[in-house]
């Protein structure tokens, strides 16, 4: 279960697809994305396999303490973390749906927050997968920062884009053989 803005995000995209595999950059408006405008970011895949930010909302520039914009995706993460992320955005690319990565976000005093990333596949001018739409979602209170930017990330779970059940499908059913109830 994610946090009802991913959710949301998650919702928008699967119904900009209007039936195709991946919806295009330019079906976002950003009117569409409304409240969660400064959540959202854009990476763009480069020549070199990096991905860079093309777009950050203001709550990730406030957070980190700076514009991400044409900075290394990356370059948020240890070097680790770094195939396993490039990993999931494969995935997600290859197996058309999104992928959410719960991670915490650390600040230079060590401090952290909990965050979902959800990244969701787009083509870009070209018709190819190589751009994602995402969404940084705090899962607990940003002020356990204290003002202190945001320096990197470190991996607690990674949801394969399969495992990202349809919303409004409940996870569980209840079933009733001779007044027992079974879930």
């Amino acid at each position: 279960m994610f946090h009802t803005n991913t959710e949301r995000l998650i919702v928008m995209w699967r119904e900009t697809r209007d039936g195709r595999r991946l919806p295009a950059r330019t079906d976002l408006s950003p009117i569409d994305l409304g409240a969660l405008l400064p959540q959202v970011f854009m990476l763009g895949r480069e020549g070199d396999g990096s991905e860079q930010f093309r777009l950050c909302g203001g709550l990730m520039a406030d957070l980190h303490g700076r514009d991400l914009r044409g900075s290394s995706f990356y370059g948020l993460w240890s070097k680790l973390d770094r195939p396993q992320v490039a990993a999931a955005i494969a995935k997600s690319r290859s197996a058309a749906h999104p992928v959410v990565i719960t991670v915490e976000a650390i600040s230079a005093r060590g401090d952290a927050i909990g965050v979902e990333l959800c990244l969701a596949p787009l083509t870009g001018p070209t018709g190819e997968a190589d751009r994602t739409i995402g969404l940084y979602q705090p899962i607990s209170t940003v002020a356990r920062l204290m003002g202190a930017p945001v320096q990197g990330f470190r991996i607690r779970a990674v949801t394969p884009a399969e495992e990202i059940r349809p919303l409004g499908r409940p996870a569980l059913r209840l079933v009733v053989d001779n007044t027992r109830r079974v879930a």
